[in-house]
Formats: C-alpha cells, sequence, structure tokens
C-alpha cells in the first residue's frame, strides 16, 4: 500500500508555492481537490486495466512484478513493453520535474525565515527563481538515486512524506487552540471529525509501513532526526518573530 501512496504523494505540491499563486484563495482549494481527483481517477482506472487483462491468479507469475509492461505487451503485442517504457521515462522525468520544482520552494522558505542556509534563499536576478535552492534540491535527489532500489526510494519517501502530512494536519489542531484568533481563509471541511480521521488512518499506514519495510522506513526516520539539530541550532539562532496577531 506505500507504494499506491506514492501516486498520489504531490498531492498537496501546490502549496509549497502558494505565495506564488494567484487569487489564492480560490485556487489553492480548487487546485488540490481537481488535482487529487483527477491523479485518483487516473490511477484507478489504470488498475482496473491490470485487473482486466493480467488477473490476480496470473499476476505471481509475472516476472519482476512488471505488471503495467504485461499488460502492454498483452494488449499492445510485441512493442507493447517498449510502449509502457517510454511512458513510465515520461512520468518519471514530470514527476522529478514538479517535485524539485515544489519541493526547493520549502527549502527557499525555511532558509528566508532563517532556518536554513541563507544562500538558499537566493532569487536569481533574471528568472526571479529560488535558483539555489533549485540546484540544492536536485543535487540531493540525485544523490538519494544512488542509494538503493526504485522500491526503497518509494518506502523512503512515502513514509517521510506521510509523516509530516501527519504532523501538519495535527499543527492544525494545535493553532486552532495557541493561535484562534487568526485570520483563517481556508476552510477545513469537516473539521474535527475529517482531520482526526485523516491523521487516525495515516497512523496506522504508517506503523504498518514501519513494521513491512523497518531498513527503509528507519532510514527516514533517520534522515528526519539527522535535520533536526540543525533545526534547533538554526531557530535559536534567528531573531524573535514579530506577533501574528491581526491588527484592530
Amino acid at each position: 500500500m506505500s507504494k499506491a501512496l506514492f501516486a498520489y504523494d504531490a498531492w498537496n505540491s501546490i502549496t509549497f508555492a502558494a505565495e506564488e499563486v494567484k487569487d489564492p484563495e480560490t485556487n489553492l482549494p480548487r487546485s488540490l481537490l481537481l488535482g487529487t481527483v483527477g491523479v485518483t481517477l487516473v490511477y484507478c482506472a489504470a488498475v482496473a486495466i491490470y485487473l482486466y487483462m493480467v488477473p490476480i491468479s496470473e499476476m505471481f507469475a509475472v516476472k519482476d512484478n512488471r505488471i503495467a509492461a504485461e499488460t502492454a505487451s498483452r494488449a499492445l503485442g510485441a512493442g507493447g513493453a517498449a510502449f509502457i517504457a517510454g511512458a513510465i521515462l515520461i512520468s518519471t522525468f514530470g514527476c522529478v520535474n514538479g517535485l524539485t520544482l515544489a519541493g526547493a520552494r520549502v527549502v527557499y522558505a525555511m532558509a528566508r525565515d532563517g532556518l536554513f542556509f541563507p544562500s538558499a534563499a537566493v532569487v536569481h536576478e533574471r528568472f526571479r527563481t529560488p535558483a539555489r535552492a533549485l540546484v540544492l534540491h536536485g543535487v540531493v535527489a540525485g544523490l538519494l538515486t544512488l542509494t538503493g532500489t526504485y522500491s526503497d526510494l518509494i518506502t523512503l519517501s512515502a513514509f517521510s512524506s506521510l509523516l509530516f502530512n501527519v504532523l501538519t494536519v495535527i499543527g492544525l489542531f494545535v493553532l486552532r487552540r495557541t493561535q484562534a484568533e487568526l485570520p483563517r481563509p481556508y476552510r477545513a471541511w469537516g473539521y474535527p471529525v475529517l482531520p482526526g480521521l485523516y491523521v487516525l488512518v495515516a497512523v496506522f499506514f504508517l506503523v504498518y509501513i514501519l513494521i513491512g519495510d523497518p531498513r527503509n522506513s528507519g532510514m527516514g526516520l533517520l534522515l528526519t532526526g539527522v535535520g533536526l539539530p540543525a533545526y534547533l541550532y538554526w531557530r535559536g539562532r534567528r531573531p524573535a518573530p514579530a506577533s501574528l496577531t491581526p491588527s484592530p
């Protein structure tokens, strides 16, 4: 199931570039909803085709669990495997491009807030993009590809991403209590039931991903743990933030 989570993992990436979005109060929720529903429809349609072309009773005999390639071969003949390989390459490049563009915005924002190397907050003079953060993000991503197999990286990244998603939703409950006076232009539908249900389901996944693949999920926890001392160091050095209480 952790592999299936990766298909939806970028559902919230638009929020990383929120300050670059026109009319964010309208377009952010719309983007999140349309993107998630769109990916769900495409993913479920693909799985339905796989199940139709390669029944579950036959999947165990497929070499290296390459169900998509086997489906394409049965549907398109000898050229099917080459077709699906090309489609996977295009999809992979698109995924890497999107996640790098979005993820670098987090690095940039952390640096701008005094929580990372200041140089990562530099904006390119001509293109007005966080160029150094983009390069750094790309280099780290490239190094990660040298650490193991595709499957290992999916589990590592899916576990870490889901962990921070859970912490973000928990932060919603905390901020509702500690900073109740803040303006809130975005509605949390079904609060507190729906966010609470999300946390419960996500924690269930986290526990069983950790049990099912302790090596890679443990590596995700280790990478997170390594970053904590650096975060605490930079947070201790930055000046106290101004009050977030809105002016009367």
